[in-house]
């Protein structure tokens, strides 16, 4: 009897993380475009971001400014189906399999359907036009040139005219939610410029607390 308890115990123990495990890496959970090929209405494109509320996926699908709320989705290591309401007034499903990590391929009805994953945008790196308003030999202008290495931000500033070819290092990067401070040195000086996010594609701020910074993102 007392082997049968310490039995037991084991078992369950191993049983709680490995469901805490799966709900660690939701697979299915996240912004997805789904795809439909060769509809009647032609090809059609649904946005959607798939959240897990007391233990089940739920949704909307959007397609442009008409939302359908999904009715349920089924789900399995390798399979999803997501369930919505037809304009006909039936209810439909599309059925998708796992192809990778960012992929599923199925069908919806006799059409071909495909979801890809919309991973989140690294929003500081990429090119920025900056310029820095009001020095004493007028208004700066420079490109930072971020990216990511090793998940820290770094990254170069160079003369946009090309009159000075020498690139400037950017020393270190400090990173929060919605702001950066870019440290770099110039003329013998470490200056340092913090820039805050305005929107997808600007940021302002100030070059050592004194003249006043603006940020664009070159696409």
């Amino acid at each position: 009897m007392k082997n049968q308890i310490m039995l037991l115990f084991v078992l369950c123990f191993i049983a709680i993380p490995k469901g805490f495990a799966q709900s660690a890496t939701d697979f299915y959970a996240g912004k997805w475009e789904v795809s439909v090929v060769g509809s009647p209405r032609g090809d059609v494109k649904f946005a959607t971001d798939l959240v897990r509320k007391d233990g089940k996926l739920t949704g909307v699908l959007a397609d442009g400014d008409e939302k359908r709320p999904i009715t349920k989705i089924e789900e399995s290591p390798t399979k999803l189906a997501i369930f919505f309401m037809s304009s006909q007034g039936g209810e439909i499903s599309i059925d998708l399999d796992k192809i990778n990590n960012d992929t599923l391929k199925g069908n919806l009805m006799s059409f071909t359907a495909m979801a890809t994953r919309v991973k989140a945008q690294d929003f500081f790196t990429g090119k920025w036009d900056m310029v820095i308003l009001g020095t004493p030999n007028g208004d700066a202008k420079m490109v930072a040139n971020i990216n990511r290495k090793d998940g820290k931000l770094t990254g170069e500033l160079s003369d946009p005219s090309g009159t000075q070819q020498e690139k400037i290092p950017i020393t270190n990067i400090e990173e929060e939610a919605s702001k950066i401070t870019i440290y770099f040195t110039t003329s013998g000086y470490d200056v340092h410029v913090v820039l805050d996010k305005i929107d997808d594609d600007n940021m302002n701020g100030k070059l050592m607390n004194m003249f006043e910074t603006t940020a664009k993102r070159i696409k």
